[in-house]
């Protein structure tokens, strides 16, 4: 890892603890990972950004340092759990509307948070975003080979 320090905080929500770091000061601006990723694949962006956001990266559910408690039966669950950590975990850290920020899986999220939850958020971005309908293509390991 890189000689920056980092800020690295802990909140209990939804029945798991969930990791994350955050810097800077003003509006707050979530950023959500990809898989398999976790806090870090933004480490290069948290301090720029942070000049002029609350910048909060959290590990999403199963990722990093955040609680791993296994898929949810049914699996298909997963992603309501994974927008109402976002929400519980918003609210623990006491913000009540945020950017929010996506790359890849954390699009998942984010677009069913926004479908849920469109007043806490002030603004909405993705990239490498990843949606309902792209069909089973995007999730075959020889897909990789043409995005790289």
């Amino acid at each position: 890892m890189d000689r920056i320090s980092w800020n690295h905080g802990y909140v209990k929500v939804n029945g798991i603890r969930i990791h994350y770091v955050r810097h800077g000061s003003g509006m707050p601006l979530v950023l959500l990972h990809g898989w398999p990723e976790f806090w870090y694949v933004y480490h290069k962006n948290v301090h720029t950004l942070a000049e002029h956001f609350d910048v909060i990266v959290p590990d999403l559910r199963g990722f990093g340092d955040t609680d791993k408690p296994g898929l949810p039966n049914p699996p298909g669950a997963l992603l309501d759990l994974l927008v109402e950590d976002l929400s519980g975990f918003t609210a623990a850290l006491g913000i009540h509307r945020f950017g929010l920020v996506s790359h890849d899986v954390g699009s998942f999220v984010a677009q069913s948070f926004a479908r849920a939850y469109p007043e806490k958020l002030i603004g909405l971005f993705f990239f490498h975003c990843v949606y309902p309908g792209i069909g089973k293509r995007w999730l075959e390991p020889e897909s990789v080979k043409r995005l790289v």
